[in-house]
């Protein structure tokens, strides 16, 4: 339970730290954050001003189901696509180059008028001054997509296109074939001329393609045969007008579809009725003529029973026949189909439910590919399914037809063997009444057959006649209120992700390509080397502590003196060495300052330039730097002599000065004097600071640390490089400069001039989290008089 306690705590410390780094990363750039913001709502403004505004129209569509009783359990086994497939199937259809390019001829978009914009051009579908009519739309090539300009002569009745005058409400040629400009009702141009228009024609392929483009269909859900379709127009209008007439276009292909099995069973029937006729009116006139040759008025009673029984079979054996026949004509077509047109054929007498449910099937799946043939390509996956799908159907149709066959044929036989025993018995019927029995028969047949053929014509003139779509439309297409693109929430808050995405990847760019050390995270992450203060820049001078003097500068140092007992500077302790990586990091900087603060509060200190190649604490305390520490390392010059006092009424604070520069700094330092010197400043002074020369290009500073207690490495803001930070690792494990601690110097103000915050917080400790003091000195503002703030706080 603890462990999770202090993951959780871990966590939580990171992703904070985390938050930190980010927000003092880009806090101090918030006004390029607030500008680019401006700068982006006002682009994003402009393009909603001027962008084409896009509606969505939307309308819905049922596909009905085709489920016969006693055939649908069959149908499903043998279908491994699914019921919900022939949904996917419409929608193909639906989407298909036909049906798009139908629904352009019959809304005749070929040609679009346009008015000119500043901006953009708007389209005037059926709003504009004319409408154009082409009646040989077939003459435009597919693939054109042509622009001219149009004038319009609203008193003289006259278009001009392209340079050519055309008159209004005539049938004209042109390029395009014949046309037929009218006016359009109820517009009245506000000038003489109408200028400022355009024409657009474009082919049948060009516009289906465009159409199919912005068109979506989706089934509605899962398991619904509801079909929404959706499209995108710049004219709600001209997108409600599409939609309807998709469906609509839709419907009619269906109901075709439809009527052409319809006629195709009326043309078998009328076919079969107009043999049957014939042979029948040959039948009736040879029974008059036999009667009224042989005079014959009737039968008996016992011939009418045997030839009623004897016609009875007669009428099964035909029925069976034509059963047999139809059994033939399916299996042919089963077979092979010997034209794209060709058809199942009809059914005549057939009652079986699972021979009809597996041709009604075996049909769908045919106008289902020839469909399809039409909108995919060969290696279409649907098309292969459907293709196996027939494939299946067929063996299962050939095995109902063989053994519907074989029980057609045993009771033929059967009806056969019958009509033998009655023939018989008929024997003793006198011959001419046995002749006239016969003749009646035959003409019983045909008027029988005759009878069932016209049944099927009614039949299927009523199903040609009552024939109705697969579909039935749910709504009809309705724009939205509102434009769907461009959204102006939307647009408005990609402009401001944009424009503060655009000033944080430039700061993240300024940032990575920068090699200089920014953040205290920086050195935390380059070495674990103590970090005992930082310093701001000052701007005021070099001298950025006195008696009284209460800048946030000043305030840093009297932090630093304070830290300095938490590093063992105490007691005997008392010697610290200043140093850094290169020169201009402000070790002599931070080496005067922390001498006057020490000084402050009565502690003599004593400060030594030991920089011997580039002194510059004599140029900042503004004293000669000779004679110095070199005079006293050759011997020339003692400690008395080189000692100096270099501030005015600061009796703690002494320097010893670089001297004269010598030509081997490196050997004075080794030559044995430099001990002496130390013990005897470490018995006179409560403190003992050590200017020296950086650690990077010399060995002066390596070769002072065993002498010193504490070293004070200064890293610079936007001065140190990073890859400096390895050596300061380094010498802090190796422990080359004894007990090594940071001091972080010259952090200046980050972000806009005018706008900024203190870079990492400022001055402040942990990363980038300052205590900001908010101290100003007051000795400049006059909020306090000068001489009641130095006795208040003279004792420093």
């Amino acid at each position: 339970m603890q462990q999770k306690v202090i993951n959780t705590r871990t966590k939580r410390e990171e992703h904070t730290g985390l938050l930190e780094m980010i927000r003092h990363k880009y806090q101090p750039y918030w006004p390029l954050f607030v500008i680019a913001s401006i700068i982006s709502v006002s682009i994003a403004y402009v393009y909603l001003r001027y962008a084409t505004p896009l509606y969505k129209i939307t309308s819905s569509l049922l596909i009905k189901e085709d489920t016969r009783p006693g055939e649908s359990s069959i149908i499903e086994m043998m279908d491994p696509l699914g019921r919900g497939k022939k949904v996917d199937n419409e929608i193909e259809i639906l989407k298909s180059r036909t049906i798009a390019k139908a629904v352009v001829k019959n809304l005749n978009l070929y040609g679009e008028l346009f008015e000119r914009g500043r901006i953009r051009d708007i389209s005037l579908y059926k709003k504009g001054p004319l409408q154009f009519n082409f009646i040989d739309a077939d003459l435009i090539d597919p693939m054109e997509n042509t622009v001219v300009d149009v004038t319009y002569d609203y008193k003289g009745g006259k278009v001009s296109l392209d340079g050519k005058t055309y008159p209004v409400n005539d049938t004209v040629h042109t390029k395009w074939g014949r046309m037929v400009i009218k006016p359009m009702p109820g517009f009245n141009p506000s000038g003489e001329h109408g200028e400022g228009y355009y024409l657009r024609v474009a082919g049948d392929k060009a516009l289906a393609g465009q159409f199919l483009s912005n068109l979506k269909i989706t089934a509605a859900t899962k398991n619904s045969n509801v079909l929404r379709l959706e499209y995108v127009d710049a004219v709600p209008k001209r997108g409600m007008d599409l939609l309807d007439a998709l469906m609509k276009e839709y419907d009619a292909a269906s109901i075709d579809d439809k009527n052409k099995t319809a006629s195709k069973t009326m043309a078998f029937v009328e076919d079969r009725l107009r043999i049957i006729t014939a042979e029948l009116s040959q039948v009736e006139g040879e029974i008059q003529e036999y009667k009224t040759n042989a005079g014959i008025v009737d039968i008996s009673e016992q011939s009418k029973l045997f030839l009623n029984a004897v016609q009875d079979n007669d009428v099964r054996m035909s029925e069976a026949d034509m059963q047999l026949s139809t059994l033939s004509a399916v299996e042919e077509y089963v077979k092979g189909r010997k034209s794209e047109d060709n058809i199942v054929p009809a059914t005549l007498g057939i009652a079986d439910a699972t021979l009809l449910g597996l041709l009604s099937k075996l049909q769908e799946s045919e106008l289902q590919i020839e469909r399809l043939k039409k909108t995919t390509g060969e290696n279409s996956p649907l098309l292969a399914s459907l293709n196996a799908q027939a494939e299946r159907l067929r063996p299962a149709i050939m095995d109902n037809i063989t053994s519907l066959r074989a029980n057609l044929e045993a009771a033929r036989s059967k009806l056969t063997a019958q009509n033998n025993r009655f023939m018989s018995m008929l024997r003793g019927v006198p011959s001419k009444e046995k002749t006239l029995l016969e003749v009646s028969r035959q003409q019983q047949i045909k008027n029988n057959i005759y009878t069932f053929l016209l049944e099927k014509r009614e039949e299927t003139q009523l199903q040609y006649a009552a024939a109705i779509s697969d579909s039935r439309i749910v709504d009809l297409a309705e724009a939205e209120s509102f434009p769907f693109s461009p959204k102006k929430s939307m647009v408005m808050a990609l402009a401001i992700i944009a424009g503060l995405a655009v000033v944080a990847a430039f700061i993240a760019v300024k940032d990575l390509m920068n090699n200089k050390v920014m953040f205290r995270s920086d050195i935390e992450k380059g070495t674990s080397a103590p970090i005992i203060a930082e310093i701001m820049f000052d701007k005021n001078g070099a001298i950025a502590i006195t008696e009284g003097k209460r800048t946030p500068v000043a305030e840093q140092f009297r932090a630093l003196r304070t830290s300095l007992s938490y590093i063992g500077i105490n007691g005997d302790n008392k010697t610290i060495l200043v140093t850094s990586s290169i020169s201009g990091e402000g070790k002599s900087f931070i080496a005067v300052n922390l001498a006057l603060s020490l000084s402050l509060t009565k502690k003599k200190v004593v400060l030594l330039e030991f920089d011997l190649r580039k002194p510059k604490v004599s140029k900042i305390l503004n004293v000669p730097h000779h004679p110095g520490i070199s005079n006293y390392l050759v011997g020339h010059s003692s400690l008395n002599d080189i000692l100096k006092q270099p501030i005015e009424n600061n009796e703690y604070m002494y320097l010893l000065s670089a001297g004269v520069i010598p030509p081997n700094p490196t050997e004075l330092i080794l030559n044995g004097r430099l001990e002496q010197l130390l013990a005897t400043l470490r018995a006179s002074f409560d403190y003992v600071i050590i200017d020296s020369a950086p650690v990077g290009p010399v060995t002066d500073a390596r070769l002072l640390a065993p002498f010193a207690d504490a070293t004070l490495y200064v890293v610079r803001h936007e001065r140190t490089p990073k890859f400096n930070l390895k050596m300061i690792e380094d010498l802090y494990e190796q422990g080359d400069l004894g007990k090594l601690n940071i001091v972080f110097n010259g952090l200046k103000m980050r972000g806009v001039p005018g706008y900024a915050y203190g870079y990492g917080g400022g001055y402040g400790y942990g990363n980038g989290q300052g205590y900001g003091y908010g101290y100003t000195d007051d000795t400049k503002n006059g909020s306090v008089k000068k001489g009641r703030f130095n006795k208040i706080f003279k004792q420093d």
